[in-house]
C-alpha cells in the first residue's frame, strides 16, 4: 500500500465550490479529484517535454 501524506491548501470560494461540484458529479472525494488532477497535469507536462 502506498503511504499517503496529509496536505493543507487554500482555495478561493469559487475554486472550492468547483472542486465540490466535480467530486459530487464523479463520486470521488475532493482529495481524490485533486490527486487525479495532479497526475494528469504531471502527465501532460512530461509529454510536452518529449
Amino acid at each position: 500500500m502506498t503511504t499517503k501524506k496529509r496536505l493543507q491548501i487554500s482555495l478561493t470560494e469559487e475554486q472550492y465550490l468547483n472542486l465540490e461540484n466535480i467530486s459530487k458529479e464523479k463520486g470521488f472525494s475532493k482529495s481524490a479529484i485533486l490527486a487525479l488532477a495532479l497526475e494528469e497535469y504531471s502527465r501532460k507536462e512530461l509529454e510536452q517535454k518529449k
